[in-house]
């Protein structure tokens, strides 16, 4: 498989998707497209038992959504990349198929995952991160919102709301204190660790390891959902306000922002 924002390996029954967009692994439309098909192709290939989903470079795993694009009316829009009467339906569809492939998804986490990275933590079955890594829902501080839906799930209501609303940063220590993290490696041996684990599945029976995964989404599933449609209604509501706008152009332009409560 070829893609522009994704570089994809299959070995040994595992199938190892790597973010790969320098320099921060931001999602853009086209990643929206890739991860798509990527995951679409993956669920459908009855040789993959398992997939590690790993973020190229030094820098991040995943910087969230280029706001570069979002300000431009791109990321996350609707037909031929743009934005729509529908903004995000792309990405929600994105990270339905990754929560919902066919085989167990584990994250290798080495750096920070924030914003849309977050999101793609959350929507996979398993994480795990190295002591590098870090986590975080950095939209309030551009004027936006997201990821209330996967915080919720995977650290409860209290450490979601922290996250929510201050936008710092959780480092992987506490994630793995929280119980959110499977295994805290030394830096440099997330991919390894994670790779590990997806042997270990793709060791297990095919079938079985499939109805497995299905089951379990089946019981979790439509709270989750339902709470992402309500998490976006309320992003789309805020993205009307001048705030919105004012967030972005000043993280753009590094400076300071003028909220006018407009």
């Amino acid at each position: 498989m070829e893609f522009e924002t994704l570089t994809v390996e299959c070995d040994a029954n595992v199938a190892t998707v790597t973010l790969n967009r320098p320099p921060v692994n931001a999602v853009s439309a086209q990643m929206q497209i890739d991860l798509i098909d990527a995951f679409s192709q993956l669920s459908e290939d009855r040789q993959v038992h398992a997939v590690v989903l790993a973020g190229a470079g030094d820098r991040a795993f995943c910087g969230g959504i280029d706001l570069k694009e979002l300000e431009s009316g791109v990321s996350g829009g609707g037909d031929s990349l743009r934005s729509t009467t529908n903004p995000g339906w792309r990405w929600r569809e994105a990270q339905h198929v990754i929560r919902h492939s066919a085989v167990p998804v584990i994250a290798a986490v080495e750096r920070p995952a924030i914003g849309a990275g977050f999101g793609l933590i959350g929507v996979s079955d398993l994480i795990v991160a190295s002591t590098t890594a870090s986590f975080g829902l950095t939209e309030i501080n551009v004027g936006l919102l997201g990821g209330a839906s996967k915080a919720l799930r995977l650290v409860g209501p209290h450490k979601a709301r922290m996250m929510m609303y201050t936008g710092e940063l959780q480092s992987a220590a506490e994630f793995y204190r929280l119980g959110v993290i499977e295994r805290l490696v030394e830096p440099g041996g997330a991919l390894a660790a994670a790779t590990e684990i997806a042997r270990r599945i793709a060791g297990k029976s095919p079938l079985a390891m499939r109805l497995a995964k299905e089951s379990i989404l089946r019981i979790e599933t439509d709270e989750l959902e339902e709470q992402y449609r309500t998490e976006w209604d309320y992003t789309n509501r805020l993205r009307g306000f001048n705030d919105s706008a004012e967030g972005l152009a000043a993280f753009l332009e590094k400076r300071e922002p003028n909220w006018t409560l407009s």
